[in-house]
């Protein structure tokens, strides 16, 4: 009877071993949860693919290096840094104003070139009106160009800022904002404006890994569901956060596609033109070719988005289980807001999930 015990005892062991990982409390709807611990309990095997900014993270890994950028002056080619790389057309007006893209960039040079001398004679800038002035003119440059251009040139612009360094120089600079900038109490949402007040809005500022999602990475690795990230930002930013194991879910490099400069031996802010950029549509691309084919051609059983970029890759797979959306408070007559529509029905495969923070004065828009 002892021996019998025994081997029960060791027989619930190994069950026990193996009983699927679930996620835990936290923030999670609980909905949401129930059904995600579904998922994971019917399922082992195959992959999940989610967006990155303000889905996998609360705010933009993008922004958060720009504004680092602009605080510290963090730029390569210092003093003389002209803020026009990957913007097509510099004669074109701003639209709002009466002054052209090549115009507002020999201003942030100027300025730029004057506040990098202040701070290399140790002068303490950020109270300077020029610095202020600096910073606004930056944020209405990018508000203007995605006006202008689009979303794909601004996409392009804001890692470009990075021109001129290695990419281990360049990955030492994300490292750094990361640094600053991560943390639920880095959550904010300051105004940037310039001393005319013609120039600057709203900046989010921080970003946050919340343990609700690194909890759900964690349970897909268990049972053996393997976790991709397709995003719209650089993909080398989006790496150094993404594949650190103690800040971030730990992923294998070759698990994070984003956006890719086309080669050379110092960053420049050129798309690579063999890579189809991982941009709306481009993100069913990149997953069909880049990820499908190693499990032989199935989608994804979870997709996980927040905004219009990420309906293509919610929409796109007939065998996706679930599709996760990250409620950030998009427009209801948006595209991603149809579908939360449908997920707020509770009667499709598509699950709503508020933001697991936000930052009070936080404005719609961002996440890539």
């Amino acid at each position: 009877m002892k021996h019998f015990a025994l081997i029960l005892c060791a027989a619930l062991a190994v069950a026990s071993c193996h009983a699927p990982k679930t996620l835990e409390g936290g923030s999670w709807d609980p909905y949401v949860r129930e059904s995600l611990n579904a998922l994971l309990t019917s399922k082992s095997g195959g992959y999940a693919v989610f967006d990155f900014d303000k889905t996998s993270i609360v705010h933009d890994i993008s922004q958060a290096l720009w504004v680092y950028q602009i605080e510290h002056l963090r730029y390569a080619d210092a003093p003389k840094h002209r803020f026009m790389d990957g913007i097509p057309d510099p004669s074109r007006l701003i639209p709002g104003s009466d002054i052209t893209f090549a115009k507002m960039g020999e201003m942030l040079q100027v300025e730029y070139a004057l506040l990098r001398n202040f701070l290399d004679h140790g002068e303490k800038i950020h109270d300077m009106v020029l610095y202020q002035d600096f910073r606004a003119r930056m944020y209405s440059l990018l508000v203007g160009m995605d006006m202008a251009f689009g979303e794909e040139v601004s996409y392009l612009w804001m890692p470009g800022l990075l021109a001129g360094y290695t990419e281990q120089e360049a990955r030492a600079v994300v490292h750094d904002a990361i640094a600053e900038h991560l943390g639920a109490d880095k959550l904010a949402v300051e105004e940037w404006r310039s001393k005319d007040g013609k120039w600057g809005g709203k900046v989010e500022r921080g970003i946050y890994f919340a343990p609700e999602m690194k909890d759900l990475f964690n349970c897909l690795r268990d049972n053996k569901i393997d976790a991709y990230v397709c995003s719209a930002s650089l993909e080398l930013i989006v790496e150094v956060l993404a594949c650190d194991p103690q800040l971030g879910p730990g992923l294998p490099p070759e698990h994070v596609f984003g956006l890719r400069f086309a080669p050379s031996e110092r960053l420049a802010a050129r798309y690579d033109d063999k890579y189809v950029q991982p941009i709306g549509p481009g993100k069913v691309s990149c997953i069909k070719t880049c990820i499908a084919p190693s499990y032989e051609g199935h989608g994804p059983v979870l997709v996980g988005g927040d905004s219009n970029g990420d309906v293509p890759m919610l929409t796109a797979f007939d065998d996706m289980v679930c599709g996760l959306i990250i409620d950030v408070g998009r427009s209801l007559t948006s595209p991603i807001g149809e579908l939360t529509a449908l997920a707020r029905s509770c009667d499709s495969r598509y699950l709503l999930q508020p933001a697991f923070a936000k930052a009070a004065g936080a404005v719609e828009g961002g996440g890539i």
